[in-house]
Parts: structure tokens; sequence; C-alpha cells
């Protein structure tokens, strides 16, 4: 499994105790950061040797409230964190961690979901029941002995019907909201702060293949234009997400903090739900959505920012072009990079990206964005603009600011839409982080054309054997079970040159370097394959292969802290061998 990002919350407690997420609470505003939206989070002390950290109840068997109960802190943070405020998760130091309060997953197969079957409640709601002796009685539908919640402060619920029982799944809107909505940084603004952005966003369905073509905004990833496409395109999720602010209005939150949310399901159909929750007597209380099996819309991506080369054929000159100039400082990390929710960070600094790979929506698994054929480029390469350095002290999840700061935003993205993109199930698992590395150079850098290059020769797909195929040697992985070692090949297009990105998949007890190449040829391939049956003979050690003046090699360690650290890496050698190059002519 791929390693996923440290994520520190700098109000958390930093303290030796294990920490709970046990619900969210109040959403407000705080105008005097830029209006900026903040959310309350509740946390609970708990442990695993007494299994407290199991326990989301308010009092005991005995009717006594529960010790770590009385030592519960509410917490607010800025709402761009939402995407990881899962209800159960745990956290120490302000760390998130791995493991899982809530440790049972349930899969909820053929939910329907429709006007008829979904119905919003809040936390007090009552149901009527029969006791032993048959005479009705009621109760709250969430009881407190399972998880506590406050009277004073309810908040919005959907229960849905499961086979005959209208009250069968219950789960805090929030969550809907969450795992639906805002599931990465930038949506979860775009959701709560400016919903009316969405419609300034270009989109077209093509009437044969029903595919939707979607102008998309240069801040928002391609991954984001799914959720976008689902939204725009769908008359119930376009509800449901104007339904978020519009309660917040309702209630006007600038001066009423509010719990009391609105919103609905993105779609109506049956769907496969795998979550994480509670049993309460013959109900099932969601703590976490985990996946999903609704459908999404098959897109095709375009963008202004779209960093492809133009059509040979009908490209326009290059002293035609207009040039492309990315100013802004640029950001120094030192120590941790914690996100803290005091302070403003700065919108003319890169945003850092913290990806958890986590595939919840299964429709998207092996589903390919598509971009149309592109007939010409107008701008030049990018001009390098040397800035003032930031020093950071600190990262922000918030909208940004103009002004003078030293905090530099972050975007947390909780989905991984591409998981398959570009056949990556036939990618070694240790390959993730320069894959998602290229997705992020052709996302992000307007002068580069960067993706994975899935070679149709064994040559360039596999280490090349150098000895018989019935011999133990370096190249297999596994010389018991003669299987072979994979090879990543990123193709990376600067300024009419092109550059190639190689990673050799590892054992578990071996650490290699990335290599990134330049040859001095047309014959690619023919010398790719060459190049890596010198590397086998070397045992995958860059530095013992012969020097050539037709061969041009640098390597990179893996000793970056995010994927837009290591993009940016990738992208200096880039930009020093072209330099080089250069200067030899």
């Amino acid at each position: 499994m791929d390693q996923q990002p440290v994520i520190e919350i700098a109000e958390f407690p930093h303290d030796n105790k294990l920490w709970r997420i046990d619900r969210l609470g109040k959403i407000f505003s705080q105008l005097k950061n830029n209006n900026n939206l903040f959310i309350e989070v509740y946390l609970r002390p708990v442990n695993f040797h007494d299994n407290s950290v199991y326990n989301f109840a308010r009092f005991d068997n005995s009717g006594r409230e529960i010790p770590e109960y009385n030592q519960l802190k509410k917490i607010p943070v800025n709402i761009g964190l939402l995407p990881i405020l899962r209800v159960g998760s745990l956290w120490i130091k302000g760390k998130l961690q791995n493991n899982k309060a809530v440790t049972d997953i349930v899969t909820l197969k053929n939910i329907e979901i429709n006007a008829n079957t979904v119905e919003i409640i809040n936390s007090n709601y009552k149901i009527k029941y029969l006791d032993s002796s048959g005479r009705e009685q009621e109760c709250k539908l969430l009881l407190q002995k399972n998880f506590a919640t406050d009277a004073k402060v309810p908040f919005s619920c959907l229960k849905i019907q499961n086979e005959n029982y209208k009250n069968g799944i219950i789960i805090p809107v929030i969550e809907i909201i969450r795992f639906y909505y805002a599931c990465s940084t930038r949506l979860a603004h775009l959701t709560f702060s400016n919903p009316e952005e969405i419609t300034k966003i270009s989109y077209a369905i093509d009437n044969e293949t029903d595919k939707v073509v979607i102008k998309l905004p240069q801040q928002y990833t391609d991954q984001e234009a799914f959720i976008l496409a689902r939204i725009l395109t769908s008359d119930i999720a376009l509800s449901g997400f104007f339904q978020i602010k519009n309660s917040l209005i309702k209630i006007g939150f600038n001066e009423q903090p509010t719990t009391l949310l609105s919103t609905n399901f993105p779609f109506i159909n049956s769907t496969n739900l795998v979550v994480r929750g509670i049993k309460i007597v013959d109900r099932f209380l969601v703590t976490e959505i985990c996946s999903c099996s609704a459908p999404f819309p098959d897109i095709s991506v375009d963008r202004n920012n779209d960093n492809r080369k133009g059509d040979k054929k009908t490209d326009i000159p290059d002293d035609e072009k207009k040039e492309y100039r990315r100013e802004g400082r640029t950001s120094s990390l030192k120590g941790n990079s914690i996100i803290q929710n005091q302070y403003e960070s700065d919108t003319c600094v890169s945003t850092l990206q913290f990806d958890l790979n986590i595939n919840c929506f299964s429709d998207l698994i092996g589903k390919k964005i598509e971009k149309p054929k592109k007939p010409f480029n107008e701008y030049k390469a990018q001009k390098l603009v040397i800035n003032e350095q930031m020093n950071v002290t600190g990262l922000g999840a918030d909208l940004g600011t103009w002004g003078q700061t030293t905090i530099a935003p972050a975007s947390i993205s909780t989905f991984n839409t591409q998981s398959e993109k570009h056949n990556r199930d036939a990618l070694a698992a240790t390959f993730e982080n320069s894959v998602r590395a290229i997705e992020h150079l052709n996302e992000e850098y307007s002068n580069i054309q960067a993706a994975i290059y899935m070679s149709s020769s064994p040559a360039c797909e596999f280490v090349p054997l150098t000895d018989s195929t019935h011999k133990a040697q370096w190249s297999y992985l596994v010389s018991k079970t003669k299987t072979r070692r994979k090879v990543l090949l990123g193709k990376i297009d600067y300024k009419d040159r092109t550059f190639w990105l190689i990673e050799i998949q590892a054992r578990k007890s071996e650490h290699f370097v990335t290599a990134i190449i330049y040859f001095e040829t047309n014959d690619e391939m023919k010398y790719l394959g060459q190049l890596l049956y010198v590397l086998a003979k070397k045992r995958g050690i860059w530095d013992k292969i012969p020097k050539r003046t037709s061969l041009q090699i640098t390597t990179l360690k893996h000793t970056h802290k995010d994927i837009a650290s290591f993009a940016r890496k990738i992208s200096e050698k880039v930009f020093e061998f072209t330099n080089n190059l250069d200067f030899k002519k």
C-alpha cells in the first residue's frame, strides 16, 4: 500500500494521549479572517488497553458518565480540513493515525436512494417501539448508551430505509457532504463559501456518447473534474450542492452557528455502500462512508492552463506564440509541515498537496479522463522567474489572503480517482509516488507535457534478463517464481526535447534512486532497452553506467516530503538539463 502523507493539525492536543474524533459540531463564520468558515471538532481521549477507544457512549451500563467524556475537547478548525475529519479517526500529538476506532467495515448492498427511502431528520428524532410487555414506548433514534449526542445541539441526519425497515441506516448530513461534495479542500471551500462559482464552469454533453466535456478552471485538478461534472449534469446533485450553503444562510450562521445542515445524495438509484459505524439495536449509525458504487459520468477535460503541445501539423509558429510567465514566491519548508488554523495562507505561493490514496468511488476505478485533441498551443515555454523565497512557518487550509504572511496554502484530497488510470494496475506498487509526480507535472506545469509511457516492448516493460531464464538473477524480483522486475517509464517533453524518468521495481530490502535521462538520438526505444540491460548488469546502480556523450543521466533520491516537492525536483533536473544542452550549442 502506498505510504500516506503525515497530516498534523496544530490546534489538536499534542500530549501523549490518543485522541478520537467523536463528532463534528457547529459551523460558524470567522469574519475577521476573510470570512473563512470553521467547524467544531469534538475530541475525546481514549486508549486500547481498556477498550475505551471503541466506546462512543456518554454513560456506562450503570448510568454513570464515562470519565473520558468529561475530558471532551471542542476545537474549531477551518472547513478546508473537512475531508480528513472522519468520526472515529485517531490522532496522537496532532497527527492522523492509520488505525481506526471503528474497526468493523460493513457492506450495505443494494441500498435504494430516492425520495421515498431517504428522509432528513435531526439527532433528537424519536421513534416508537413495543416493550417486553407489548406496550408502546418512545425513544431516541440515537441512544446515549451507543453514541453520545447533545440534545441542545442536534445535528442533521439522513435516515435511509434498509430492506423493509425505514429507520435502518442513519448517516449524519455532514458525512454525506464530506464524502460526496467536499472531498478535497478546494471542493470544501466551493461547497460552503462560494457555491455560485460552479455555475461559471462551462460544460457540454456529447449527444452521441453522453460524455461530459468540461472546461476546467485552473485551480481544480483533473480528479476533481469528476465530482464537478456529476454536480453540474445532475439535477439531484446540483440541488444537494446548493442546499448546503442555503441551509446555512437560512439560519443566519454569521450570527448563529449551526449543525442543522441540509443536502441529499448526488444520485437516485441503487448503490452499494462500504461504511464504518455503530449498531444501535436494529439500526446502524454510519460514522464514515468508505466507498460508494454510484455512477459518475464519462468526462473529457479541457482547461485554459493545458500544457499539452499542439498538433505539429496545425500548431502555430513559435514566434507567433505568447510568452507565459509564472511568477510568485517559492516556499521553503523547514521542519514539520503542520496545518494551523489561526493565520491565513499566502495565495501567491504554490499549494502543498496532500493526497490520501483512498479508492472511495468504485465507479472511477479504471475510468480514464479524456482530453480533446489540441490543434495548437498559443503559449511559448514558460520563462523561469526567480523571486524571493518564502520561509514557511506553517500551512493553512483556508481561503487565502493577498496580504503578507509566512503561511503556505495546503490542500487535502481524500479520494484517488486515477488509481488505475493508464493501466496502473500493471505497475508495481512502489511506483505510486513517481506516477503521481508525473501527473502533478502534467497538471501544474504549463510548460511541461508529462505522461506515463506504457511500452509495448518487453525489453522496456521489464528489466532485461542477463542470463538463462532458468537461472536465479538480479533481473528477477522473485527468482523462485521467475517474477520479473517491472520498469516505470515517464515521458517528459520540455522545449522540444524528450526526457525520460526511469524507476526500477525494488524488493522490500532494496532502495533505488529515480533516474532522469536524455538521449541525443531519435531511436530512443532501442537505446532504452540497451540501457536497461546494462543497468541490470550493474544491479540497478546508475552511478556504474559508463559515461557516454550521447547519454545524459541524473538521479534523485526518494527524500521528498510530498508529491509536489518530488515533481518540483524532477522539473528542476529537467530545466538544468536543458540549460546545459542549450549552453553546449
